[in-house]
């Protein structure tokens, strides 16, 4: 065999064993931090890392569920509602002892209250508290063309102006409607707790047209935003429109139909009215709720942004 062949063998074998060394270093640096990122582990997974992966598609009603979600929107219906809302019947039930506590010697709370005394305490918690933090998420929620960025990636991903309303308010009124029942049942408890029995049928009627009058207040915000492109004028104007909506009551013959009087329903059922005194005006809210969001959903898809 000639030099020069022996000179060639010599560099294939350096060259083979280089690649030898390259090859188990690699083997052994995949052992020691294991398979890069999408790389199935094990022949159990190959088939499923075959598959491509189908992505759930994200709806409007998926988003809108979202944005009560992950925005911890929810957490504020949390407070609003079943936390502020639930303590009401205890500091009546404690009214004394508080007021002890606290150094008021002169103020002497009355001897006969009762189960009617705290869902007062509730129906005003949750009628200004609760009220406002729902107000305010539905506002913001309908405030559809606040951002022209995102109202016309709205508007060139929906078929018709139903789709930029009613996802967005059913979605909020859901939420709404969610804590003020979970609160009524804790304040249901607490009564019978603290005061003993109860009219079951009386907490129910006085829940149903509680939230009669909660879904009116959010119909107002949707009818206002009709008109207005701002969260804060959105909850302003419905906000005024809730204050002045008693005013029909100074009619005599409007009095019987005005739907201010279901957010204190609750009181009135556990004292001496009957739930027939209420049937007028929940029709009234009703109506008034469905008149409000079909003006928002015939002027949003009129308007130009």
């Amino acid at each position: 065999m000639s030099e020069r062949s022996v000179s060639r063998l010599s560099a294939a074998g350096r060259a083979g064993t280089r690649a030898a060394a390259k090859a188990v270093a690699e083997q052994a640096r995949g052992q020691a931090h294991g398979p890069a990122p999408g790389q199935a582990r094990g022949p159990a997974r190959t088939a499923e890392a075959a598959r491509p992966r189908v992505r759930r598609p994200l709806g409007l009603w998926r988003l809108e569920v979202l944005r009560v979600t992950r925005t911890r929107r929810w957490l504020l219906l949390l407070i609003a509602f079943p936390l502020l809302g639930a303590a009401g019947p205890l500091v009546v039930r404690h009214l004394d002892r508080i007021l002890e506590v606290l150094g008021a010697d002169g103020a002497n709370p009355p001897d006969d209250m009762g189960a009617p005394e705290g869902m007062a305490a509730y129906v005003s918690a949750s009628g200004q508290i609760g009220l406002f933090v729902a107000l305010g998420i539905a506002a913001a929620a309908l405030a559809v063309d606040h951002r022209p960025g995102l109202a016309a990636f709205y508007r060139t991903r929906t078929r018709q102006a139903w789709d930029l309303v009613v996802p967005r308010w059913t979605v909020c009124a859901a939420a709404v409607c969610i804590a003020n029942t979970v609160a009524t049942g804790i304040v249901w408890a607490e009564l019978r707790w603290l005061w003993g029995p109860v009219p079951t049928d009386r907490i129910l009627y006085g829940a149903l047209f509680n939230t009669l009058y909660l879904l009116m207040a959010l119909g107002l915000v949707a009818g206002a935003s009709a008109f207005l492109r701002r969260p804060v004028a959105l909850f302003g104007a419905a906000l005024v429109a809730l204050v002045l909506s008693p005013l029909p009551r100074l009619w005599k013959p409007m009095r019987d139909w005005e739907p201010s009087s279901l957010g204190g329903a609750g009181v009135e059922l556990l004292e001496n009215a009957s739930p027939g005194e209420f049937v007028r005006p929940a029709i009234v809210a009703v109506l008034v709720t469905l008149t409000m969001l079909s003006l928002a959903v015939w002027r949003v898809g009129r308007r130009e942004m």
